[in-house]
């Protein structure tokens, strides 16, 4: 039976339990903005039901990795499977994570794999895929400002 990513709690900090591939079920630490999102914006608490959208799109904006390993997030991304537990992300959660995934610097080799992921969901109605930048595209802009300055 397939289980539905969902939040635990260990010891002071808040997991997200997700399947993995062939491998069975992994617990995935939380970036601070991850937490935040989760937790002060969304109100999830420990055994709550994370959608499926959300927690595709945490893996793919490095919202979730595992300590002691360096994982590629498309590759964590497209590993994930299970269930979704019929637990729909609402229109307001769905503002929030368009929110998060504007607010985060993408790595540079996953830009275009999160602007497709935003395409084919309902972040699309709260974000243009083209908003999506990664950390040196950002840098980028920086710099052009402060050469017109």
């Amino acid at each position: 039976m397939a289980i539905s990513p969902h939040l635990v709690r260990e010891g002071d900090e808040l997991k997200l339990d997700v399947s993995v591939g062939q491998s069975g079920r992994q617990q995935f630490a939380l970036s601070d903005r991850a937490t935040t999102l989760l937790v002060d914006n969304l109100g999830y608490g420990n055994r709550d039901v994370v959608p499926w959208l959300t927690t595709k799109t945490l893996a793919l904006a490095g919202g979730l990795y595992l300590r002691e390993e360096k994982t590629d997030v498309r590759d964590l991304a497209w590993s994930l499977t299970g269930a979704d537990g019929g637990a729909d992300a609402s229109e307001a959660e769905v503002r929030h994570l368009a929110e998060y995934l504007e607010s985060v610097e993408i790595d540079q080799h996953a830009v275009e794999t999160v602007k497709e992921h935003v395409r084919e969901t309902r972040l699309s109605e709260f974000v243009d895929p083209d908003d999506v930048r990664s950390k040196r595209e950002r840098m980028n802009g920086l710099r052009g400002i402060a050469k017109d300055l």
